[in-house]
């Protein structure tokens, strides 16, 4: 379910299943199908602000009321008053209301709530998860719920999640204690909280090399030559001078020149890449046109020479 709109589903208390698999070999996390979480029976489910209650009092037509729960709680009913009832089931907010009403008005009056409209509490999930979305914390109260919910953490994430509340306040959290349950990652989630699964470190190799692509940024950390290794060497026609290394940040791309030409040959330091980095090498036309002219004389010549062999 990804959708923000008000639901009648019960909030849960209850700890969602485990729904994360370690990768053995590389440490990253497989993605596992999300299990639905455990959640109370709709008599448990406790009110909060924004839901909309229906009161009827048996007998006494004039009493009945709807009323929205406001930011604090609380709803005004005919004769009972202002009552805050956030927090408290249905049947403790009929027994609240039975008591205000035998106080003050009624012999044994009999009261009955029904949640007409439950206020959607939506949550944003984003990132490194199969299906990002808005997901409501009245189906999906904790954190592993809600990624849950998501459909799990993809196997390209990185170790950590971040979860910003409404109020700005942001923490992070390993993976890893999402899987085991531990500490904060069982934390409960509310209207307005953001939650990103950071995808893995990893930098772009594009350009002249013989294996361009995406490539993962081991936790030891990456050097441009390293990268290179990993990309397969520059290509023969590779503008090794002018090549370029592109850095992704909040203010914009940066970057810096790079002759790749006097790092190979040990002349410069070899920088760290950053991550998210892209290392472009340019290609030269003019190299590759010398050498497809260069490979045609060398043809040509054989062609020749063998042509004298034959009829010498």
């Amino acid at each position: 379910m990804s959708s923000c709109a008000a639901d009648s589903h019960p909030r849960g208390h209850a700890r969602a299943a485990a729904f994360l698999l370690l990768c053995a070999a590389t440490g990253a996390l497989a993605q596992v199908p999300a299990p639905v979480p455990v959640v109370p029976a709709p008599a448990l489910q406790r009110l909060a602000p924004g839901d909309l209650v229906q009161v009827t009092v048996l007998g006494v037509p004039d009493l009945n009321a709807e009323a929205r729960l406001d930011a604090a709680g609380e709803v005004t009913l005919p004769v009972v008053g202002t009552v805050a009832l956030a927090g408290r089931t249905v049947a403790a907010a009929e027994q609240i209301l039975d008591a205000n009403l035998a106080a003050t008005y009624l012999r044994s009056p009999q009261v009955h709530v029904v949640v007409k409209e439950f206020a959607a509490e939506p949550v944003t999930v984003l990132g490194a998860v199969k299906s990002p979305g808005i997901y409501s914390a009245r189906l999906y109260p904790t954190l592993p719920a809600m990624v849950a919910a998501a459909g799990g953490v993809l196997s390209d994430s990185g170790d950590h999640l971040t979860v910003t509340h409404a109020n700005g306040m942001a923490m992070a959290l390993s993976v890893e204690a999402l899987v085991r349950g531990a500490g904060a990652a069982d934390m409960p989630m509310a209207a307005g909280d953001v939650v990103r699964v950071l995808p893995a470190a990893t930098v772009y190799i594009g350009g002249d090399v013989n294996r361009p692509g995406t490539y993962p940024i081991p936790p030891s950390g990456l050097t441009v030559l390293e990268a290179l290794t990993l990309a397969g060497g520059l290509r023969p026609n590779a503008r090794a001078r002018e090549s370029r290394i592109v850095h992704a940040g909040a203010a914009g791309p940066g970057g810096q020149w790079l002759d790749l030409d006097r790092l190979q040959q040990g002349r410069i330091a070899d920088p760290v890449l950053r991550p998210f980095d892209l290392l472009y090498v340019p290609h030269s036309p003019q190299r590759a046109l010398a050498a497809r002219g260069l490979e045609t004389a060398v043809n040509v010549g054989t062609t020749i020479l063998s042509g004298l062999i034959i009829f010498h």
